[in-house]
């Protein structure tokens, strides 16, 4: 009987061995990152309960190893787990995450997308630390916003990663910075690169934060930007076409002709943003311009 069991564990722990391999590779195979409500039905998808499997084998050290591999779909897996379990060096993988910026394809309810994996790490740890404090709020819906918000606000790690963001000299998911920007009021000593985001870069989110916080410091300057930057920048990526639209949109809402007038020549010298009009047609529509 003895010699039975000692088989039977040999061949469990050999089982155990080969199948970690296995679920690596059928994960791998299927490449898509999917979640724990996929379809009408809102069911777990057989990817998603391979990666539970296979995490429940993993050590601590074995996770964090993934966290870090070649394979977007089991890097993003291994990275999520991380935040869930806050056992990763979050501010180093996102910062490893925004020099990579690569994308990975995901699946969630009905939706297929392709997701830079920069803000699905970054999106984790903001979701997380949301649903912790709204659940730990007890009197209704405006309070479990402000708990919310109030976590987004004081959370020592939130902080850490959106200033891995802002001070993140490759170019990250526009997202990134909405996020970001809306958090909190930032360290005075993050000023200059700010500036370079919102002057130079054209990032409406940063030129927002800046016309919302520091607005009679940067008066003359943003003027300057909009009558003189602001026709000569170029806008062509998905993230500078939606800072082109939030920007058109600042011109417009201030209702001075002379901003009215920027717009429609700017829109009328650089065609660059049909390809995504929609977004900017809309906004026109919103100001009675239809001549675009």
């Amino acid at each position: 009987m003895w010699k039975l069991s000692i088989v039977l564990f040999l061949l469990t722990t050999h089982s155990i061995s080969q199948t970690k391999q296995e679920l690596i590779d059928s994960i791998i195979k299927v490449n898509i990152v999917e979640s724990d409500c996929i379809g009408y039905g809102c069911m777990p998808s057989k990817q998603y309960n391979n990666f539970q499997t296979l995490k429940s084998l993993l050590s601590e050290q074995e996770l964090n190893t993934l966290s870090k591999h070649e394979n977007p779909t089991l890097r993003t897996y291994a990275l999520n787990e991380l935040v869930q379990s806050g056992k990763g060096d979050l501010v180093q993988l996102l910062a490893q995450e925004l020099r990579k910026n690569e994308r990975v394809r995901t699946f969630e309810g009905c939706l297929m997308d392709f997701d830079p994996i920069s803000s699905i790490l970054y999106h984790e740890y903001w979701n997380k630390i949301r649903i912790e404090a709204r659940n730990k709020a007890r009197d209704g819906l405006y309070e479990e916003e402000q708990a919310m918000k109030r976590a987004l606000e004081t959370d020592v790690m939130m902080e850490r990663l959106d200033s891995v963001v802002i001070h993140n000299r490759h170019v990250a998911y526009w997202l990134l910075y909405r996020r970001v920007f809306k958090n909190r009021k930032h360290k005075e000593s993050y000023l200059s690169r700010i500036e370079d985001l919102a002057f130079k870069q054209n990032n409406s989110y940063a030129f927002e934060y800046l016309r919302k916080n520091y607005s009679s410091r940067y008066d003359e300057r943003m003027e300057k930007y909009f009558t003189i930057d602001f026709p000569r920048a170029r806008f062509k990526t998905e993230s500078e076409i939606i800072y082109l639209n939030s920007l058109i949109e600042t011109l417009l809402e201030s209702e001075r002709k002379d901003y009215r007038d920027i717009v429609i020549a700017k829109l009328k010298q650089d065609d660059s943003w049909r390809k995504h009009s929609g977004w900017i047609k809309n906004t026109l529509k919103n100001y009675g311009i239809n001549e675009l």
